[in-house]
């Protein structure tokens, strides 16, 4: 898995063991395998791991993507584990891509599992990875918690309708979308989406200018406001969040881009 530098040497440890540990359970194992190339692809054409399989990088790195955020970036051996089977209705399965190109070996779940079963020291080495690789993402939890907390911010509770960010208005502070979803209005149209984990409220502040959207709830929404003088001090002691920020800023301006596009082929139709 890839995480910044800020996770310590003991990630690298344990996620060189969880690799290790995968490998020495299915290794050498006479069950069919299959090859899924990932092609270069932007992550609005991310898939689900198909049914009933499991998969395992073999090179490239493949981005984790849950609610249009990616979640997690695992690397070559990395342990690859589909969810659309056990989430349930209602819940948005994860999906993977890459977005420079990846390759994935997959195998059948249910032969891979009566092969694995068959040996001990394989079944002990099977359970070691799945135990390890649910510990590197734990500990990447922790350490996002972390990374919220240190941003010295305060948590708010926005109900749907609930306006964040009203256009015009100073801006005085930066924001992060906890959880929830909310609409970005220009002049009262609606121009785009924040979805958790995204930043926002962002350039009117490292402009020192006023909002130049309205933010506006879609359904209830938890968000984390940051003054602007912690936010400029994240930006000069964190290269990380600033890695997080230009993200962030070139989504946005694509989707503001695909926006205008569309808006001016409207209007040319009418």
């Amino acid at each position: 898995m890839l995480t910044t530098g800020q996770a310590g040497e003991d990630f690298k440890r344990l996620n060189d063991a969880a690799r290790l540990s995968l490998s020495r359970a299915v290794d050498g194992l006479e069950v069919e395998c299959r090859t899924m190339e990932l092609s270069a692809s932007p992550a609005a054409e991310f898939k689900v791991l198909p049914h009933g399989t499991v998969g395992r990088v073999e090179t490239g790195m493949v981005a984790v993507l849950h609610n249009k955020t990616v979640v997690s970036v695992l690397e070559a051996g990395d342990l690859v584990l589909g969810d659309t089977e056990w989430v349930g209705n209602g819940v948005e399965p994860l999906q993977f891509g890459s977005e420079a190109g990846a390759s994935v070996s997959l195998w059948d779940r249910t032969a891979l599992m009566a092969a694995v079963t068959a040996d001990e020291q394989r079944l002990f080495n099977w359970q070691a990875a799945q135990a390890q690789t649910l510990s590197l993402i734990y500990r990447l939890n922790a350490l996002h918690i972390r990374q919220m907390v240190g941003l010295g911010g305060q948590t708010e509770i926005y109900q749907q309708g609930a306006v964040i960010i009203r256009q015009g208005d100073p801006a005085d502070d930066v924001f992060s979308m906890v959880e929830g979803m909310a609409d970005v209005l220009v002049n009262e149209q609606s121009v785009a989406k924040i979805h958790a984990g995204e930043l926002f409220g962002t350039m009117a502040a490292l402009t020192d200018g006023h909002r130049n959207a309205t933010v506006m709830a879609t359904e209830r929404c938890s968000v984390l406001r940051v003054p602007k003088d912690r936010f400029f001090e994240i930006i000069r002691t964190r290269p990380e969040a600033v890695q997080g920020l230009l993200v962030d800023m070139a989504r946005a301006i694509t989707t503001l881009n695909e926006e205008v596009v569309a808006l001016r082929h409207r209007a040319s139709r009418n």
